[in-house]
C-alpha cells in the first residue's frame, strides 16, 4: 500500500512510517490540480483542513482504500461518497481537544480583560489603564453548544474559575436552546459541522443574547449564520465575540469582519499546538497500518 501525506503531520508520524516500512509520499504543500493528477496512484491518503477530498478526489482516487483526517473535523471529506466507494475514513477525536479548548478560554479572557486593546496600545505608545477595565470570569454563566471531547475539556477548565455552566446537546440537556442564549453571559461553539448543525445557531439565537454577552466559536463558521452575527455586532447589541473560525477560510484581506472594533480574530489556531499535532499524527498513522495490517481501525468514521 502507498501511502500520500498532502498536509503538514509530526516527524515522529513520519518516522512510524518509517519504521514500519510504509511506502509514502510527503507533499504538504501539494495544489488541488496536483492532488487530482497523483491520487490515482495511491491507496491512502493522509490530510488536515487545508486539504479538501472532494468528489473529484475521490472519484479519481480509485486505489483508494482509507482516507486519514488528522484533527476532529472531516466537513472536508466527503462523507458520503467515501462510503459508497468504500473508502475508510478515520480521524483523531480526541487528539486536539485540550488545544481548542485551552484556546477557547483564552480568548474568553482576552475578551473579558480587552487583552489585544491593552497589547496594541501600548505599542501605540498610550496607557489606556483606565479605559480598559475588564470583567471577571468568576460568577459568569456560561452557555456551552455541544458536548463532545472538546466541550466537556473547556467545562472541566471553565469550573475552575467558579463558572456556572449550562450545556445544549445530544448527550446533554441542562436548558433549551433559546434559554441558552437567552441566559448566558458567554456562549462558546463546539459543535461538528453537518447537515443539521449548519446554520444551527441562527438569527434569532443572536437576537435574544443580552447586550452585554460575548459569543466564542472553535469549530465552524458554518454553524453561526454569518449575517446575524456581523449585525449584532456592527450594532453593539452584543458586546463582543471571538473568531478562530470562518465561512472562508483563509479569511479575504478585505474582509468585513476585519473592520470591526468589538471582535477577537484568530486565523483557525484550535488545534496548533506541537503536542495536538503530534497525537492526531501519531493516531491516524496507527489506523493507517493496522488497516494495512488487515485490522479493523480505532477511530473510524466511516
Amino acid at each position: 500500500m502507498k501511502v500520500l501525506i498532502s498536509d503538514k503531520i509530526a516527524d515522529s508520524a513520519i518516522d512510524l512510517l518509517k519504521k514500519n516500512n510504509i511506502d509514502f509520499d510527503y507533499n504538504p504543500e501539494i495544489s488541488p490540480e496536483e492532488l487530482l493528477k497523483a491520487i490515482p496512484n495511491y491507496q491512502a491518503l493522509i490530510v488536515r483542513s487545508r486539504t479538501k477530498v472532494t468528489k473529484e478526489v475521490i472519484s479519481k482516487g480509485r486505489k483508494l482504500q482509507i482516507i486519514g483526517r488528522v484533527g476532529t473535523g472531516v466537513d472536508n471529506i466527503d462523507l458520503a461518497l467515501s462510503k459508497q466507494h468504500k473508502i475508510l475514513v478515520v480521524n483523531a477525536p480526541d487528539a486536539n481537544s485540550q488545544a481548542v479548548a485551552e484556546l477557547t478560554v483564552g480568548l474568553i479572557l482576552s475578551l473579558l480583560r480587552h487583552i489585544p486593546r491593552a497589547v496594541s496600545s501600548m505599542r501605540e505608545g498610550l496607557w489606556l489603564k483606565k479605559e480598559l477595565v475588564g470583567e471577571e470570569l468568576a460568577g459568569k454563566t456560561i452557555g456551552i453548544l455541544g458536548y463532545g471531547h472538546i466541550g466537556k475539556k473547556v467545562e472541566s477548565l471553565l469550573e475552575q474559575f467558579g463558572t456556572k455552566i449550562l450545556v445544549v446537546s445530544r448527550k446533554r440537556l441542562d436548558c433549551t436552546l433559546k434559554e441558552l442564549f437567552e441566559t448566558a453571559d458567554i456562549v462558546t461553539i463546539h459543535l461538528a459541522l453537518n447537515k443539521e448543525t449548519k446554520g444551527y445557531v441562527t438569527k434569532h439565537c443572536i437576537e435574544v443574547m443580552k447586550p452585554t454577552a460575548y459569543l466564542i466559536n472553535t469549530s465552524r463558521g458554518e454553524i453561526i449564520d454569518e449575517e446575524a452575527l456581523y449585525e449584532a455586532l456592527k450594532n453593539k447589541k452584543i458586546a463582543g465575540a471571538a473568531l478562530d473560525v470562518f465561512w472562508q477560510e483563509p479569511l479575504p484581506v478585505d474582509s468585513k469582519w476585519r473592520k470591526l472594533d468589538n471582535i477577537i480574530l484568530t486565523p483557525h489556531l484550535g488545534a496548533s499546538t506541537k503536542e495536538a499535532l503530534k497525537k492526531a499524527s501519531i493516531t491516524v498513522i496507527k489506523d493507517v497500518i493496522q488497516v494495512m495490517q488487515g485490522k479493523k481501525p480505532e477511530n473510524q468514521v466511516v
